[in-house]
């Protein structure tokens, strides 16, 4: 077992050293860790595991940055750099049936994030102009059952519908926005110290529709050690130094996509399909306040692959460009249950 994990370590820091920011095909789109995290935390979970969240608000920032051309964009200098790209979050689950032979969760997210422009440049200058004055949101909604199917085997399944774009209102229903994303685990838990699981998540988007097989493993090797990852999507050593403190060190592939509408002044619109995937390196530490109320705060470096802009009508141009890497923070606090 040393020997795998050592491995998947392996892996994620040669990914990391990829000279090229193309995102790998091995990776999904519009496919965020804390998804996977939160029904690989369920219950049943081993000891001392990082917990799971009913309640959670998380701020963050991302330092400063510029869009270089792709090797097939014609993008000139000056480059558009932004100065931060700051981001927020709050989380929600709600129990509905709590019977020992099943399990039923409602969920509610809200996420937005909004780039601070210093330099704005002459290429696609209106892109870059409604990401400096509008913020991206993802709303979503979602529905997570759980069914012991013996007394080592279990099934976690997960359904959700979200909002993502430019849009005014708090949650929209337009089709052109609509994100739908379908997760689902078998668990097999030998003991208290170990489980693993298969699964497999869907999602069809504006951009497009994709599966992706996953290995969930959950194991402690001691008392403060253990390893908590979902492959290839994240992969966390943690550290429990006590009953109030637990650290985690690893990897993790996040990404998102936003439906982009923008009303030109030359009274041409144009719209996009805007999707940004990174990998982060990252270290995370859960603080316990008082039992159930704990905090969060999180450090890393994010290494960018390439943002895409996918036209979405007939008078707008596609284009790529690679943000900056750059170091991160956030910060966050936590009801979790005992």
């Amino acid at each position: 077992m040393k020997l795998s994990v050592f491995t998947l370590f392996l892996i994620f820091f040669q990914l990391s050293q990829l000279q090229s920011q193309v995102k790998p095909s091995i990776f999904p789109e519009d496919l965020n860790s804390e998804e996977l995290e939160s029904i690989s935390l369920s219950k049943p979970g081993v000891t001392n595991s990082s917990r799971s969240k009913g309640l959670s608000i998380t701020y963050g920032i991302i330092g400063d940055g510029a869009y270089h051309p792709e090797d097939d964009t014609n993008l000139t200098q000056p480059y558009s750099k932004y100065s931060s790209l700051q981001y927020l979050e709050f989380k929600l689950k709600i129990p509905i049936v709590l019977k020992d032979n099943f399990k039923m969760l409602i969920g509610l997210k809200h996420f937005s994030e909004k780039f601070k422009f210093k330099n704005i440049g002459d290429d696609f200058s209106f892109v870059f102009q409604e990401l400096d004055s509008e913020k991206l949101k993802s709303n979503s909604m979602s529905i997570i059952v759980s069914k012991p199917m013996n007394s080592t085997q279990y099934t976690i399944m997960r359904l959700s519908y979200s909002a993502d774009g430019d849009y005014n209102q708090f949650m929209s229903f337009d089709k052109k926005y609509s994100v739908y994303k379908f997760f689902g685990i078998y668990g097999f838990k030998k003991s208290d110290d170990s489980e693993w699981g298969l699964g497999l998540g869907a999602t069809k988007s504006f951009r497009r529709t994709a599966a992706l097989p996953f290995i969930m493993l959950n194991k402690n090797f001691n008392e403060r050690w253990g390893i908590e990852a979902v492959i290839p999507i994240f992969v966390y050593a943690r550290y429990n130094l006590n009953a109030n403190n637990i650290f985690l060190v690893g990897f993790e592939y996040d990404s998102r996509s936003y439906r982009i509408d923008i009303d030109n002044s030359n009274f041409t619109d144009y719209a996009y399909a805007f999707n940004h995937s990174e990998l982060i390196a990252s270290v995370k530490l859960e603080h316990r306040f008082v039992p159930w109320f704990w905090g969060k705060m999180r450090l890393g470096y994010q290494m960018n692959f390439s943002s895409d802009f996918e036209a979405k009508s007939d008078v707008t141009t596609s284009f790529f460009a690679e943000p900056s890497n750059g170091l991160f923070f956030n910060v966050g606090f936590f009801v979790s249950p005992e």
